[in-house]
């Protein structure tokens, strides 16, 4: 176990860890954070534009039509009142629902508050199904990760060079953001029997 390595890997220093230690953010903490969650929020909102303009443009072609009858005074056919119900209203609903979770995603603040857990380390090798976007057909494939387990908090997908730096069953504290469980930083405590 090298401290240097250790801040290294999680790219901290000795002020992130003197502001995490009394429940903090650095200034730096919070920066980088802030930087990662606008990028986020910027793909959210930009999502839920994409959902809209998709609702329009089907709603175009295949109500467009019934839609102009309606607006001026033209009697509709139960053909067009369907085209009406089901090709304006149906994507606008779906479409609608998907853009509105998109905007709430992209609007809404992350809890970076700082949570702290210590104990001894374990690392566990678990395999998980992620999608694979490499045709058309909905597929997955199994990969394996390792999880940071200290206590009851598990960090997941942690990188493999981990286990060089840390000792497994030696006693750490960690720093962490409460929702996503980010380490910010953290601290050797005892070395593990």
């Amino acid at each position: 176990m090298s401290d240097v390595q250790l801040r290294k890997f999680f790219e901290f220093d000795e002020s992130d860890l003197a502001a995490n230690r009394s429940g903090k953010l650095s200034a730096k903490q919070k920066s980088r954070l802030e930087t990662s969650e606008k990028g986020a929020d910027q793909i959210f909102i930009g999502a839920g534009v994409v959902f809209i303009v998709a609702a329009l443009i089907i709603i175009y072609f295949v109500a467009g039509d019934s839609i102009l009858k309606l607006f001026s005074g033209e009697s509709l056919t139960s053909d067009d009142t369907l085209a009406i119900v089901l090709g304006g209203g149906l994507p606008a609903l779906l479409f609608g629902f998907f853009a509105f979770g998109a905007f709430k995603l992209g609007t809404s603040k992350m809890d970076n508050s700082v949570e702290t857990v210590q104990g001894k380390v374990n690392f566990v090798k678990v395999e998980k199904q992620v999608p694979t976007s490499t045709s058309s057909v909905s597929s997955y494939r199994t990969v394996q990760q390792y999880e940071l387990r200290v206590g009851k908090i598990a960090f997941e997908n942690v990188g493999e060079e981990l286990l060089n730096i840390i000792d497994e069953g030696d006693t750490y504290t960690f720093y962490y953001t409460k929702q996503v469980k980010q380490i910010l930083s953290c601290e050797f405590i005892s070395k593990g029997k």
